[in-house]
């Protein structure tokens, strides 16, 4: 039986090692995508919050504050989807920083484990790659949102697997 995939991608505060989770998403081999944004826990530095990712992100602190999920809710939301999954992202080591950080505000051990990305793409020519991207974008655009962006890591890889690379 071949394991079930997941691909995940996590937005932020910013990009320093104060920053923390705003938003998560997650696509399935299937294409059932889910994404909420993520209300912040009080120890996490509203110093941390940069406008040169919210710029690009384009969630402000009001949207936490108004729509986003508790912490520990959004970690029962998460382990309940990935669980039994192989979950990868583009970015693992900055994706598995915030999870990290969204599992010790609610105080919960985190049971997922971030994949690399990479370990299911074969090794592309930089105009094979260039290609791939450029269909993948036209089929699910990255857009700095989680949701889309774990949607656009599906497509990639919905494309090579099905031979369409």
């Amino acid at each position: 039986m071949t394991a079930q995939l997941a691909f995940v991608d996590f937005e932020a505060s910013g990009l320093g090692a104060r920053s923390w989770p705003i938003e998560v998403g997650w696509s399935f081999d299937d294409s059932v995508t889910e994404s909420f944004l993520i209300s912040p826990a009080p120890e996490w530095p509203m110093d941390a919050w940069d406008e040169r990712a919210e710029a690009l992100h384009g969630v402000t602190l009001s949207m936490l504050s108004d729509l986003g999920v508790h912490p520990a809710r959004a970690c029962e939301r998460m382990s309940a989807a990935l669980a039994g999954r192989e979950v990868y992202s583009d970015a693992p080591d900055w994706d598995s920083f915030w999870m990290m950080r969204l599992y010790a505000a609610a105080g919960r051990q985190c049971d997922i484990r971030l994949l690399d990305f990479s370990r299911v793409m074969p090794h592309l020519e930089a105009d094979e790659k260039a290609a791939l991207i450029a269909r993948a974008d036209r089929i699910a655009p990255r857009r700095h949102r989680a949701a889309e962006d774990a949607l656009h890591l599906q497509t990639l890889w919905r494309l090579v697997a099905g031979g369409m690379a």
